[in-house]
């Protein structure tokens, strides 16, 4: 089974053909000068409306959430993604 990793999380995700799991960050206001960084697990539909969300303070947390929720769920790499029928293979290149 494919993970998401510290390695992978900026391009990896996993999906089935309605919903959508990923991790991304934000930030969260501190009593100093300086923002805090949290990474934030988060579903969504095909219509990128978020159904669920749960904050983590370190990515290792996040990680482990994401993979255990949705690590039976089609795993998609955005760097390789698989083969398609487009443009790239028409004929009508430019």
């Amino acid at each position: 089974m494919t993970k998401v990793t510290s390695d992978n999380w900026t391009f990896c995700h996993f999906k089935t053909p309605e919903l959508k799991a990923f991790i991304s960050m934000c930030g969260v206001p501190d009593l100093g000068s300086e923002a805090q960084i949290n990474y934030v697990v988060t579903l969504t539909d095909l219509e990128h409306q978020e159904l669920f969300q749960s904050e983590f303070s370190d990515l290792d947390l996040a990680l482990a959430c994401l993979n255990e929720r949705y690590g039976h769920w089609e795993f998609f790499d955005a760097e390789n993604p698989p083969q398609t029928d487009g443009c790239s293979t028409c004929d009508n290149k430019q």
